[in-house]
């Protein structure tokens, strides 16, 4: 199972930096890990849509009437990003408010995980690069190696939506003359 400080240590030894005991421990590290883990998480979250990430909620419609929606609702209190309502109808994120005019809508979007067993290998790949990153200037004082695993985890966030594409099943509609051939 990877946690929290095995995540940073990868992070770490990416940057050529020695391992971290505990995020309290105090070192230059440990502090900054400490700091930026959340945002660096969320963050690759929003970026791509994990599968582990996903989930699908009817969202609670609020009583409020906007202007150019029908019906507004609530986002999730988890929701980093929204994907789509399901029926691929219209829809607009403002604040933490979703705006559609359907009067039942089904809401897909990615969900701020937080526990990190919930993690695939290929996200951990990704946010350890995030992460070194991240910690490349408090703890090296290098852009120049910010901007390379910058570079790297973009790469990543490629090759993941290549593979997820691939993984992807597509439903085409029934069409009677090609099934005739087949």
């Amino acid at each position: 199972m990877t946690g929290r400080v095995e995540i940073v240590n990868i992070a770490l030894a990416r940057l050529g930096e020695s391992p971290v005991q505990s995020l309290d421990e105090g070192s230059v590290p440990a502090n900054a890990a400490k700091l930026l883990f959340d945002s660096a998480r969320r963050s690759t979250l929003r970026d791509f849509n994990w599968s582990f990430a996903m989930a699908v909620v009817s969202p609670a419609r609020l009583t409020e009437k906007p202007v150019d929606f029908r019906y507004a609702y609530a986002l999730p209190a988890d929701c980093l990003r929204v994907i789509r309502l399901r029926g691929g109808r219209p829809f607009a994120v403002r604040g933490k408010t979703l705006l559609a005019d359907d009067g039942d809508a089904v809401l897909e979007y990615v969900a701020d995980v937080t526990d990190e067993s919930q993690f695939d290998s290929k996200f951990v790949e990704a946010f350890t690069y995030k992460l070194a990153s991240e910690l490349a200037m408090p703890v090296k004082g290098s852009s120049e190696l910010m901007a390379s695993f910058s570079n790297v985890y973009e790469a990543y966030i490629r090759q993941a939506a290549a593979e997820s594409a691939r993984e992807s099943e597509v439903h085409w509609p029934e069409n009677p003359y090609v099934e005739a051939r087949f």
